[in-house]
């Protein structure tokens, strides 16, 4: 175990890049003690873990922990509370063809809030989604906010970014399901016919021409009348909740 005390040490510099997504291309950062432990658990492949008490470093290889102070954590935290436990691990990489095999997809259109989709990734961890595609100009999975909202779960679901053409080859194994505002068929109704992709656009625009055209059939979630349309996490949560009841 080695020990950094100054927030200009060189390690640390190439630790606080990947605040930024574009360096984030192999490592991403992980922090608290149980996004940390769900991601080792998923099978990531640690290259550092970063704390503030000996104790919580312990259980990790004596070559790849480092002890920090406290104002070296907040450096390469990207929280405004810095956590005791960091890790840097191996971006996890998955298949599009893999997704052929999966019977429950869904799929994210756009989507621009990080929070949202860890959100989004947490229920869908919870209601036993296989996979998830991200389509169009999307946040970056990976960032440290999607890591965090995901509570943990981000590891256990698959996540791709896929292109039309990928898209167009996966209708020919799933049928397509776009939730929309104005559906005449409410999401109460919907019986999930496996294997099926359900998608979702961003709050702003929802779903885009080309993935409307792929659709088989669009759900609704039915509201009262004068209310605002729900928020993303929100709608998406309870289309997974009646996709996993049926």
């Amino acid at each position: 175990m080695i020990e950094i005390t100054s927030v200009q040490n060189n390690l640390i510099k190439e630790i606080v890049k990947l605040h930024q997504k574009k360096y984030r291309e192999e490592f991403i950062i992980v922090e608290g003690k149980k996004a940390l432990l769900g991601a080792v658990e998923s099978g990531l492949k640690t290259k550092y873990v970063f704390g503030t008490d000996k104790s919580l470093l312990l259980e990790y290889e004596d070559d790849k922990s480092i002890l920090v102070n406290e104002k070296v954590m907040e450096k390469i935290s990207t929280t405004d509370s810095a956590p005791a436990i960091l890790g840097v691990l191996q971006k996890p990489e998955y298949n599009i063809e893999d997704f052929r095999d999966y019977k429950k997809i869904i799929l994210l259109d756009s989507i621009k809030d990080a929070g949202n989709l860890g959100t989004i990734i947490r229920t869908a961890a919870a209601f036993d989604i296989d996979g998830i595609i991200l389509f169009g100009d999307c946040t970056d999975e990976f960032s440290p906010k999607a890591i965090r909202s995901a509570a943990g779960n981000i590891f256990k679901v698959p996540i791709v970014h896929a292109s039309i053409r990928e898209l167009k080859e996966l209708k020919k194994t799933h049928k397509m399901v776009s939730t929309v505002v104005n559906s005449k068929n409410s999401i109460k109704d919907f019986i999930t016919e496996e294997p099926v992709i359900t998608m979702f656009g961003s709050e702003a625009n929802g779903l885009c021409k080309e993935l409307l055209s792929l659709s088989d059939i669009s759900y609704t979630v039915p509201m009262k009348e004068g209310v605002e349309s729900l928020n993303l996490a929100i709608s998406a949560g309870i289309v997974l909740y009646e996709m996993y009841k049926s």
